[in-house]
This record gives C-alpha cells, sequence and structure tokens, in this order.
C-alpha cells in the first residue's frame, strides 16, 4: 500500500519545493528593487533627477502664479474701467434725458383758466432748471436740451406744444430735486410765480413732492451735423489764456 503511493508523496514534495523556490526568487526581485537594495551612486542620481524634477515644477507654479496675477489684475482694471464707463453713460442718459428717473422735487400745476402762454411755460422750466432741478418734465413729456416748447393757432384757439404736442390742462411739471430749495426758487419775493400772480392772474399750485417719476425720451436723428474726426478738432484753451 505504501509503495503503491510513493510517487504521489514525491509528486507533493516537488510541488512545495517548487512553490519555495519561486517564492524566494519573487522575494529577491523585489530585494533588488527597492532602495535598500540599490547602490548607493544610483541612489544620489535618483535624488538628483527627482530634486531638478522638482525645482521644475516650482518654476512652473510660480509662473502660472504669476500669469494668473496678471490676469486677477488685468480684469479688476477692466472691471474698473467697464464700471466707470457705466456710471458716465448712466449720468449721461439721466442729464440728456433718455433714462427714466425718480426722486423728491415738486411738482407745478396750472389749471386751464390761467392766460399762460408758452413763454411763460419757458420762463418757469428754465427758473427750475436755475434753482438746481435735475429733471424736469411738462404733462409727461421729459425736458431735454433738445425741447420745443411754442404755440400752435388751431382757428381762433393757440395751444401750447411741446416738440409739437399739444399740451391740455391742467399742465402739470414735475421738477425732481431738493423740494425746499425748488419751491423757494418759484416763490421768493418778486420772483417769477410772484410776478405771474400780480401780472398776469396765473396762480400756479406748487407742492413738494417726495417721490416723483418722470418718464425718458429719446434722442432727435441727426441729419446734418456730423461729428468731427479728432484731427480736424480745435484744441482747447486754457484757463490761463
Amino acid at each position: 500500500m505504501r509503495g503503491k503511493y510513493w510517487h504521489v508523496s514525491l509528486t507533493v514534495v516537488f510541488l512545495i519545493l517548487g512553490l519555495l523556490l519561486s517564492l524566494q526568487f519573487r522575494t529577491q526581485r523585489l530585494l533588488a528593487s527597492s532602495l535598500e537594495a540599490q547602490k548607493t551612486e544610483d541612489l544620489v542620481a535618483m535624488w538628483k533627477d527627482l530634486s531638478s524634477k522638482r525645482s521644475q515644477l516650482q518654476e512652473e507654479i510660480a509662473k502660472l502664479q504669476q500669469q494668473l496675477f496678471t490676469l486677477k489684475a488685468s480684469s479688476g482694471q477692466d472691471n474698473e474701467a467697464e464700471t466707470a464707463l457705466e456710471k458716465e453713460l448712466a449720468r449721461l442718459q439721466v442729464s440728456t434725458g433718455l433714462t427714466p428717473v425718480k426722486g423728491p422735487g415738486v411738482t407745478v400745476t396750472i389749471t386751464g383758466d390761467a392766460p399762460l402762454l408758452y413763454e411763460d411755460l419757458v420762463d418757469i422750466v428754465n427758473e427750475l432748471w436755475v434753482s438746481g432741478a435735475e429733471a424736469i418734465a411738462i404733462n409727461d413729456h421729459r425736458i431735454s436740451a433738445f425741447t420745443a416748447i411754442a404755440d400752435k393757432e388751431e382757428g381762433s384757439r393757440v395751444y401750447i406744444t411741446v416738440d409739437g404736442e399739444k399740451l391740455l390742462y391742467p399742465i402739470v411739471i414735475k421738477a425732481i430735486g431738493d423740494p425746499h430749495t425748488l419751491e423757494k426758487g418759484l416763490t421768493f419775493t418778486g420772483g417769477l410765480i410772484e410776478n405771474l400772480n400780480n401780472m398776469f392772474n396765473i396762480y400756479p399750485d406748487i407742492k413738494k413732492e417726495q417721490d416723483l417719476q418722470l418718464p425718458g425720451t429719446s434722442l432727435p436723428r441727426w441729419q446734418y451735423a456730423k461729428p468731427l474726426p479728432p484731427d480736424k478738432q480745435a484744441p482747447k484753451q486754457s484757463q490761463a489764456e
């Protein structure tokens, strides 16, 4: 029985021996490839190579950080310039009447029984400008540098017009600015409103307001005026001259 299975035992022994030899070979290869098994000059070369690559990476990082800083600075300048342009554009739109505005001010209401002429209306508007009005509208017609206030005859009647459109009574003038200053600019002794009262029996109703809303207008189309190129423009004279 024993002699019958001796070759089986021998096969198992050889298998175990083969496994042990294979394991020893792999262990030696791992040890050979580990840092402990490397020669000193090889380790020095590897360290120098890693140090060189690290320095290159640090230089690349520094360059990228500088580029990022430059981009951020440039972006900040662009944002500041854009913000300044937007503020200037908003200011110009308000001053030219292109954009709706709101704020405190006064209303001046004139009823239909007043013998008002367009010259009187022009005087009231100019007095409001002089008194510090920042925006003015007449019956929701925004007043700008291009607004025309005139009269128009229709048979036996004469109408006051703003940019060619008839004004219907009551005529309501809205002016945004300091309410107290605007009111005093119209009602001071010997001023415009007193003259209208005494000389023409025109009695405008003036009220201070805290929340006025004025519409915007549109610029006229330029047909004849053309901007001069910069090289053709006359140089500005200094105040010293």
